[in-house]
C-alpha cells in the first residue's frame, strides 16, 4: 500500500514538474515566435509595398469598369490576402464600391447600391468628388509622412477630401505608437500630424 502511494505521489510530482518544464520553455519560444512573426508581417508590409501596383494604375481600372462615375475614395490597406485598393465612387443615382488586389491587379469586389434620396440627383457626387488631376504618388505621400519625427512605417493610405483639399492620409506605425498625417494630395504640404502613445 505504501509503495502504490509512493509511486502514486511520484507519478503526481513528475507531471507537474514536466507540466512546469513545458510551460517556461514553451513561453519564451512563444515570446520569440511573436518577435518574428511581428518583423516578418512588417517585412512582408514592406516588400509588398514596393511591389503594389501604382495608384494611377488602380484609378484606371475602377474608371474602365466604372465609365462616367466620379471617385469619392482611395484606400490602400492589408488584407488577409495581401494589400488591396478599395475605391469608392458615384454617379447620380448609384454609389459603386471597387476592391482591387494591389500586386496582381485582380478585381476581387465589386459592388453597387442605389443611394440615399437625399444624396441623389448628383448632390454626393458634387461633394465628394476627388479632384485626382496631377495628385502626388502613394510613394512621395509615404515619403513625405516618414520624414515626420516619431512617424514610424507606414502601414495605410487613404485619398479623400475636406472641403475643396484632395489629401493623402497616412497611418504609421512604430512599436507601440501610432500615428496619422494628412498630406495635400497637390503640393505636398503637411496639413496635420497627429501622434498617439
Amino acid at each position: 500500500m505504501k509503495k502504490t502511494l509512493l509511486a502514486g505521489i511520484t507519478f503526481v510530482l513528475l507531471g507537474v514538474m514536466v507540466g512546469c518544464g513545458n510551460k517556461t520553455v514553451q513561453q519564451p519560444t512563444s515570446e520569440s515566435k511573436n518577435e518574428t512573426t511581428d518583423s516578418q508581417v512588417s517585412e512582408k508590409t514592406k516588400v509588398e509595398k514596393v511591389k503594389t501596383v501604382d495608384v494611377s494604375d488602380a484609378i484606371k481600372i475602377y474608371q474602365e469598369k466604372h465609365p462616367k462615375t466620379d471617385i469619392t475614395s482611395v484606400e490602400l490597406e492589408s488584407e488577409r490576402s495581401g494589400l488591396v485598393y478599395k475605391i469608392e465612387g458615384v454617379d447620380d443615382e448609384t454609389e459603386y464600391d471597387l476592391t482591387i488586389n494591389a500586386s496582381s491587379k485582380e478585381i476581387l469586389r465589386d459592388k453597387s447600391e442605389k443611394l440615399d434620396k437625399e444624396d441623389r440627383a448628383g448632390v454626393k457626387r458634387k461633394q465628394e468628388k476627388l479632384d485626382l488631376k496631377d495628385i502626388i504618388s502613394i510613394d512621395e505621400a509615404t515619403t513625405i509622412a516618414e520624414k515626420e519625427n516619431g512617424f514610424g512605417t507606414a502601414q495605410e493610405w487613404s485619398l479623400d477630401k475636406d472641403l475643396s483639399t484632395t489629401y493623402w492620409e497616412v497611418k504609421g506605425v512604430e512599436g507601440r505608437k501610432e500615428a496619422q498625417i494628412k498630406i495635400d494630395a497637390k503640393s505636398g504640404e503637411v496639413l496635420e500630424f497627429e501622434l498617439d502613445d
